[in-house]
């Protein structure tokens, strides 16, 4: 029997996939568990339609992240903080640099920026921002004594 699955289901397949199953486990366990529903031509005709606009919705967000990226990139930050002889009372982090960033107009996400260790003196640091898997672009940050 030809399914087209609703859901995600282990050892089967992921939402939106049409499979050929036992009769008896789609009526006896997809069917009632509403996983699945049978492969008409309705059926795989709405399917296909929401997978297309799913993928356009998809490339529009690349897209919007890619233009975001260019916008970012080589910008120069400055955070000022306290310090004493170089050496700042505290540290800059992802949140400082996350909030930084918000005030300016870029909306990025703290887990969006690539930090091996916070900063704990003032200078000029290149910052890497990850705004998905292969779109990145790197920002100048410059700590600033007060």
């Amino acid at each position: 029997m030809k399914i087209i699955l609703i859901g995600d289901v282990k050892n089967l397949g992921k939402k939106g996939d049409i499979k050929e199953v036992a009769e008896g486990y789609a009526r006896n366990f997809l069917f009632p568990q509403k996983l699945a529903e049978a492969a008409t031509q309705s059926a795989v005709e709405k399917i296909a339609a929401e997978k297309n606009k799913e993928d356009e919705e998809r490339l529009n967000r690349l897209d919007n992240l890619k233009k975001k990226a260019a916008s970012l990139k080589e910008k120069e930050f400055v955070i000022k903080s306290k310090e004493k002889d170089g050496k700042l009372f505290g540290s800059v982090s992802g949140k400082d640099i996350a909030k930084i960033l918000s005030e300016n107009g870029f909306d990025v996400k703290e887990k969006n920026i690539i930090l091996k260790n916070v900063f704990r003196k003032t200078g000029s640091y290149e910052i890497k921002i990850e705004l998905a898997k292969e779109i990145s672009a790197k920002i100048k940050l410059k700590i600033q004594g007060v």
